[in-house]
């Protein structure tokens, strides 16, 4: 089992996707920000290409389209599908800043889509989430 939102984690998540379908078109990177995690504070940026998680890359660093700022309950039950990412935004259970467009209508392709929970599901069974 890999511990959620670990590096190993990251890279196992990258694999998941890797099946996604190609959408050309469809690209932007987004920062995610997990508050209160077993692991403390973690951010990561997820960084899509033609439709596909062309990478995730651990911490700070980079640039983004979006930063999306989960706690880590929130987080766990989007991760696992139990959570609407629009509902979540809707009832202020994530805060979105940045181009909240793009994040929200421009990627939902990939974020919205089976494909995106398919690979969650399996990364899900994997997965430590305590």
């Amino acid at each position: 089992m890999t511990q959620f939102l670990s590096e190993d984690w990251m890279a196992e998540l990258v694999a998941a996707c890797s099946a996604l379908p190609e959408q050309p078109g469809v690209d932007g990177t987004v920062r995610f920000v997990v508050t209160s995690t077993p692991l403390g504070r973690v951010e990561f940026r997820t960084v899509i290409a033609g439709g596909r998680v062309a990478d995730v890359v651990p911490g700070k660093p980079g640039e983004a389209d979006a930063t999306v700022t989960w706690k880590y309950p929130e987080a766990v039950a989007w991760f696992t599908d139990e959570l609407d990412p629009d509902v979540a935004f809707m009832t202020g259970r994530c805060k979105v800043e940045g181009d909240y467009e793009a994040y929200v209508y421009g990627l939902r392709p990939v974020f919205g889509s089976e494909s995106w929970a398919g690979s969650l599901a399996g990364l899900a069974g994997t997965t430590e989430f305590g």
